[in-house]
């Protein structure tokens, strides 16, 4: 009966040490590192957005959105969002979400003499597995036409 109650302990034991290894290795990832975001200009007009959701992770489509700040003379004029997958999100209800990286195309309307801007691209998304959910993000770039 010792016998039997001192395995029981080594197998509680176990089990909860593998458990904690494996909860330590589910931390959620920075921000930065589950969505990386990089911008750059194409042409004379648009400015091109691609984010890379990490594995394991998805952006919300409908919390995808841009604003300049400081770009006088410039407007936005369309934001080519591609199609997402749909989700039955369990906080949010069924949603588009990005779960591969994606290219945004930013289109703009700009006088000739317009050159530089600062973009601000707001995002949000979870870590699908540990079922966690970031704050919404925000990210400025700050560019310059040729």
């Amino acid at each position: 009966m010792i016998k039997l109650k001192h395995a029981a302990l080594a197998a509680i034991q176990i089990f909860t040490l593998q458990a904690g290894v494996a909860f330590a290795a589910e931390e959620p990832l920075p921000p930065d590192q589950a969505f990386k975001l990089k911008v750059s200009l194409r042409g004379s007009n648009t400015v091109i957005a691609e984010f890379t959701p990490a594995k394991g992770h998805y952006l919300y489509k409908n919390k995808t959105f841009f604003a300049l700040k400081n770009s006088s003379g410039m407007l936005i004029r369309e934001v080519r969002l591609p199609p997402g997958e749909v989700k039955n999100d369990p906080f949010f209800g069924t949603m588009e979400t990005y779960k591969k990286p994606i290219q945004v195309e930013i289109v703009l309307d700009r006088t000739p003499k317009a050159k530089r801007l600062t973009l601000l691209a707001n995002y949000q998304g979870c870590n699908e597995k540990i079922g966690v959910c970031y704050p919404p993000q925000q990210k400025s770039f700050d560019l310059v036409f040729p």
